[in-house]
C-alpha cells in the first residue's frame, strides 16, 4: 500500500525544513498545454473555461482514454509528494493520477499509480512516495481511461520533491566526537536536553540522566546562549530548576493537551542542554558487542575495503525531526550519518558510503513491496532496517515480522552475503495515548512484541539493537519530553543513543562500562 498524502502523512511535509517547489510549470493550465505532454489522442483532451477549480482554466478529457504529464528534473533519493484536482460528469467515469521514476537512459524504474476517482465534484488525488536509486527523471500526470463515455476535470498541480542524497546540509555546531561518546561508559556528559517544565505551578525543573558533580554548562538547544549557575537556575542531586528571573526557555504542564487522545506537540528546541562531569554509573542496560555475528562486515571493515550501508525505513530513520534534518542549530546529523561517521573513525577509513533510502511514514509493508526497487540497485553490503512507528496502530508482532522477513528474503536475492541490522523501535510518549484508549496495552504489547521477535531473528548475518528497552529505562530517569521531538520522533539526545548503541555492536570498547 503506497502511503497517501491525505492524513497519516499530511504532517510529515509540513514538517519539512528544507522543502522546495519541484519546478512545475503552467500547474493551473492558465497557459493552455504550455509545459505538458499529452497521453492518447489531442482531440480527446480540451482547455475548460467553465469547470476550473482554481483561476480561469482547466482540463477536459473525454470521452475517449487520454490524459497529461509532466516531466520533472528528480535526484535519487527524494521524497516526492504532489496532487491533482479531479472530478468527472458522469458516476462511472474514473480518473487516475501517476508518477513515473526514469534514469539517464529513459528506461522506467518504478511507477505509482493512485487509487480511481470519481464523482461529480472536485476531489484531491495524487501520491506520496520516494524516488528509487539510479533516478534522473520523473513524469508526473493524470489520465482517463476507456470506461464511460463521459468527462473528467482536472486541474491545480501541486508538487514538492525534497532533495535526496546529494542535499547540502548546515555544517554541524555541534562537537560531533563528544556527541558519539557513549553516554554509559563516559564520565562527562555533552548536551544533555532537558524539557524545563512548570508542573503543578512549581517552578520549572528537569531531571539529569546522572548526578552532576560539576555543571560545565547550560544553554540553549542552539547553543548560542549560555545560563549561569544561581542567575538562571540551581541545581541539586540530578535535579535542575529554573529561578524566578531566569530567561531559560519552559514549558508549563497545561500547555499539553492531556485530554485528548493522541493530541500532537512539537518541542524542537524548546530544550538546554546541559554539560557536566559525574561519578555514578548508568544502571540500565548496554548494548553488547555482536559484530562477531557479522562476518562479511567485519572483514569489509578490518581489511579497510568498500563498505556500503543502506538505511531503509521510516521517518525517524531518515532524521525527521534531529536539528540537522529540521535546518536549525546546531544541525546534528541523523543517528544514520552519525553512525557511518563513527564507524569511519573508528576503523580508520573513509571508503564507506551510507545511503539512506528511509520514507517518512513508511510503513513495513511497503518496504516489503519495494525493497527490490530501493534496497538491491545500491548494492548494500549492511542493510539497517528500521520500521514500526507507523505499524504498531495495526500490525501484530507476526505480521510485522513477516513483512520484516519478507525485505531481509528480498535483498538477500540479490546478494547473498548482505547483512542486516534490526532496529527495535525507541517507545512512543507514554501521554501520547491516554490511558482511557482501550488499544493502549495492545499498541503497547505490539511494540513490545516486534522487539522480542526482532531479537529471535538474530542469527549469522542478522543482529538486533533493542531501542525499546532502553528508551523505556531512558523514560524512567527523565521525562519522555526531554528526548522526544514530538510524540513518536527522538531529538538529538535520543538519536545520539541510536548512533551510540549501533557503534557499540561493532566496536567491543564501546560496551564496555569504565572502571571507578
Amino acid at each position: 500500500m503506497i502511503p497517501q498524502i491525505k492524513n497519516i502523512v499530511f504532517w510529515i511535509f509540513t514538517a519539512f525544513g528544507f522543502m522546495n517547489a519541484a519546478g512545475q510549470i503552467n500547474p493551473d493550465f492558465e497557459n493552455g498545454f504550455t509545459g505538458w505532454t499529452i497521453i492518447g489522442s489531442k482531440s480527446n483532451i480540451f482547455i475548460d473555461h467553465h469547470n476550473a477549480f482554481n483561476g480561469h482554466s482547466c482540463i477536459r478529457i473525454g470521452p475517449g482514454p487520454a490524459g497529461l504529464e509532466q516531466r520533472i528534473e528528480t535526484l535519487p533519493l527524494t521524497i516526492v509528494q504532489y496532487s491533482f484536482e479531479i472530478k468527472s460528469n458522469l458516476p462511472l467515469v474514473r480518473a487516475y493520477s501517476f508518477v513515473h521514476f526514469f534514469d539517464s537512459s529513459g528506461n522506467l524504474l518504478l511507477e505509482y499509480k493512485s487509487e480511481p476517482v470519481t464523482g461529480s465534484g472536485y476531489q484531491e488525488t495524487g501520491i506520496y512516495t520516494e524516488s528509487p536509486p539510479g533516478t534522473r527523471y520523473s513524469t508526473i500526470g493524470f489520465c482517463k481511461d476507456s470506461s464511460g463515455s463521459g468527462f473528467i476535470y482536472a486541474d491545480c498541480l501541486k508538487a514538492t520533491f525534497a532533495s535526496g542524497i546529494l542535499l547540502k546540509r548546515p555544517k554541524p555546531v555541534c562537537n560531533l566526537d563528544q556527541y558519539l561518546l557513549p553516554f554509559w561508559k563516559s564520565d562527562t556528559i555533552y548536551n544533555e536536553t532537558v524539557l524545563m517544565l512548570v508542573s503543578n505551578g512549581n517552578p520549572a525543573m528537569g531531571r539529569l540522566l546522572y548526578t552532576p558533580v560539576e555543571i560545565l554548562s547550560v544553554k540553549s538547544f542552539d547553543l548560542n546562549k549560555e545560563y549561569l549557575g544561581g542567575k538562571d537556575y540551581s541545581v541539586m542531586d540530578n535535579t535542575i530548576a529554573m529561578t524566578s528571573h531566569s530567561g531559560m526557555p519552559f514549558r508549563t504542564d497545561t500547555s499539553f493537551d492531556r485530554k485528548t487522545d493522541l493530541a500532537w506537540f512539537n518541542l524542537q528546541s524548546q530544550w538546554v542542554v546541559v554539560t557536566y562531569t559525574h561519578q555514578d554509573k548508568w544502571k540500565g542496560p548496554v548494548p553488547s558487542f555482536k559484530a562477531d555475528k557479522m562476518p562479511n562486515t567485519m572483514a569489509k571493515l578490518n581489511s579497510k575495503t568498500p563498505l556500503i550501508v543502506v538505511a531503509y525505513g521510516m521517518s525517524i530513520t531518515r532524521g525527521m525531526d534531529v536539528s540537522g534534518f529540521d535546518s536549525v542549530p546546531p544541525f546534528m546529523p541523523s543517528y544514520a550519518d552519525l553512525f557511518a561517521y563513527q564507524i569511519k573513525k573508528k576503523f580508520k577509513y573513509e571508503d564507506i558510503t551510507l545511503f539512506n533510502a528511509a520514507l517518512p511514514g513508511a510503513t513495513v509493508d511497503w518496504g516489503a513491496k519495494y525493497a527490490e526497487n530501493y534496497v538491491n540497485p545500491l548494492k548494500p553490503d549492511l542493510v539497517i532496517l528500521d520500521f514500526g512507528m507507523n505499524d504498531f496502530w495495526r500490525l501484530t508482532p507476526e505480521q510485522f515480522t513477516a513483512y520484516i522477513q519478507t525485505i531481509m528474503n528480498k535483498v538477500r536475492a540479490g546478494n547473498p552475503k548482505v547483512e542486516f541490522l534490526l532496529l527495535s523501535n525507541l517507545l512512543f510518549d507514554p501521554d501520547y495515548i491516554l490511558d482511557s484508549d482501550k488499544t493502549k496495552n495492545w499498541y503497547l504489547a505490539n511494540m513490545k512484541g516486534y522487539n522480542t521477535q526482532l531479537q529471535e531473528l538474530e542469527k549469522p548475518g542478522v543482529i538486533d539493537l533493542d531501542m525499546t528497552t532502553l528508551s523505556e529505562v531512558i523514560y524512567q530517569n527523565k521525562k519522555a519530553k526531554d528526548c522526544l521531538a514530538n510524540p513518536l520522533h527522538p531529538n538529538d539526545y535520543l538519536a545520539r543513543w541510536y548512533a551510540q548503541s549501533m557503534v557499540a555492536l561493532f566496536d567491543q570498547q564501546d560496551q564496555t562500562l569504565p572502571a571507578k
